[in-house]
Order: C-alpha cells, then structure tokens, then sequence
C-alpha cells in the first residue's frame, strides 16, 4: 500500500509542478531560468497520468511482470530527466547555445528515452484504460497493415534503428534546425521525434534475443547506429564554419564543444549498448526467457 499511494503522487506532483513553472513564469524563461511551452508540459503530464493510473488498475501478477519497481523507477527517473531537459535553466541555455543545445538533446535520445523503453510505458498506458477501451485498441492496431508482423519481425528493429537515424538527420538539417528553433511547438514536435524514434529502438536493443533481435544482430546494429552518429559529430565538430545561423553568433568554439558532445559521451553509450548486447548474447538466461517473457507479458493486456 505504501508503494501504490506514493506512485498516486507522480501525476499529481507533475499536474502541480508543470502548470506551476507556467503560472509563476510564464512562456518566457524566468529570472531563474526555469520556462515553459505548452505542449511539452501537456504531453509530460498526460504521460505521467496514464503510467500512473494504468499502473495502479493493475493486478499484482501483472505488475510483478510487467512493471516491477525497478521498472517504475525508470519511469520516474525518465520524467525527471524530461523536467530537466525541457523545462529548467538548460532549455534557456539551449537557446543561446548550440552545445547546451546539443546537451539537451542527447538528454532526450540518450537518457530518457532508454529509461521510458526500460519501464514498458507503452504497456502500463494501456492499463488506464477500461478493459473494453484497451481491446478495441488491440483490435484497431492489430489490424493496421504490418503491425501484426512488425510484433515478431526481424526487420523491425531494422526499421526502427533506420527511424532513429533518419529523425537525427533530417532535425539536424540547417534549414530544418533553424525553423524548429523559431517556432516553440515545432520545436516540440522536434524533441518528440527524438524521444519516440530513440525510445523504440533502445526497445528493441534492451528486448534483444527476446523475440525480434537476436544478440550478435543487435551488437551490430547499434555498432551502425553508433557509426552514424559519430558521422555527424565528426561533420559538426570539423566544420570549418557555423552551421546553423541561430548559433552564428556562439562562432566555432561552441559548435565544436556540441560536436564533441555527441561524440565523446555518446559514443561511449553506445559502446555500453554493444556490452550490454553481448552480454545478452552470452547470457544462459536470455534462451529461457525468449518463449516466456513475451507471452506472459502481453496476456495481462486481455
């Protein structure tokens, strides 16, 4: 009981801090440095509110499997880090910066969004909802086309690393970069992709030799994605000159510092994944989770 009462907490302490920083600061940043943007803030505690309330509608046997404490440790280790990331002094820093800017997003990509694929949000969401609600759910996505293949498929975790890599890109385009820094809820679509794109494909590396990504493919997958990231830290860091107009002013010591950001600590999360992926590769109890886990997971949800 202790533990289901604090957990009655999150969402509540998240509605009071959200709207909060909004009502003390409003949407510019403050003397303190912490700001606001409407969106993010309601997409946070629409999040926080489903994990919590889907969390508390569970049985002990599903909680046991499918969210553990550790897990929701994740969660709010997750949200924290979105608190952090979007809404405290850094966002403000962000603004002027390219590399505080670049620290955020690797906040997002490379922190929060393993902590949210760890604590299996997708799967306590559906709890909030009443059994009825989350079967016609099941039913509709089952029935979009792929979905029902995409489940078990071994290019699933292709195309999701692909996703990641393309909403890197395609975000950190000058043209693209520029316009989402002009415009505060493109900028939170921005943050968005990065954080589901990331978030599904550490899924599929945490979940590896489970059912879609066996050990030795996933040490080479995030081996290509670590590569590609390490691409584009190489093209910002040896830039000769700025690349973004929105940081021109910050000139080249600043953008070096953002590449060398995303190469350095990235990298070396990466490298970790790869660890993790051999370990889960040699690990005598990966096989004997693989036929297990997924069903007994996924038969709490009916």
């Amino acid at each position: 009981m202790p533990r289901l009462r604090l957990l009655y907490l999150i969402p509540a302490s998240a509605a009071l801090l959200v709207p909060g920083i909004a009502l003390a600061h409003g949407d510019e940043a403050s003397e303190s440095g912490w700001s606001f943007e409407p969106l993010a803030a309601v997409l946070l505690t629409c999040s926080v509110a489903l994990y919590a309330l889907g969390w508390a509608r569970m049985r002990a046997s599903a909680r046991q499997a499918i969210a553990p404490w550790w897990r929701v440790s994740a969660y709010v280790a997750a949200v924290v880090t979105l608190i952090i990331a979007l809404f405290s002094p850094l966002d403000a820093a962000a603004d002027t910066s390219f590399a505080w800017h670049m620290a955020q997003h690797l906040m997002l990509m490379l922190l929060a969004a393993p902590l949210m694929a760890l604590a299996n949000t997708h799967l306590v969401a559906l709890f909030a909802l009443p059994i009825g609600p989350r079967r016609r759910i099941g039913r509709l996505v089952n029935r979009a086309p792929g979905v029902r293949s995409g489940a078990s498929s071994r290019s699933a975790p292709i195309w999701a690393a692909v996703a990641f890599a393309l909403g890197l890109w395609l975000w950190h385009a000058p043209a693209a970069y520029d316009l989402a820094l002009a415009d505060p809820a493109l900028h939170t679509i921005e943050h968005l992709t990065f954080l589901v794109t990331s978030a599904i494909f550490w899924r599929m590396v945490s979940t590896s030799g489970d059912r879609r990504l066996d050990g030795g493919s996933a040490i080479v997958l995030v081996t290509l994605v670590g590569l590609q990231g390490n691409l584009m830290a190489a093209l910002i860091t040896l830039a000769p000159t700025p690349i973004y107009q929105h940081y021109t002013t910050g000139g080249l010591a600043d953008q070096q510092v953002a590449g060398l950001l995303m190469w350095v600590p990235a990298g070396l999360l990466y490298l970790g994944s790869t660890c993790w992926a051999i370990y889960r590769l040699v690990s005598p109890s990966t096989k004997r989770r693989q036929a297990s886990a997924p069903i007994d997971k996924l038969r709490f949800l009916a």
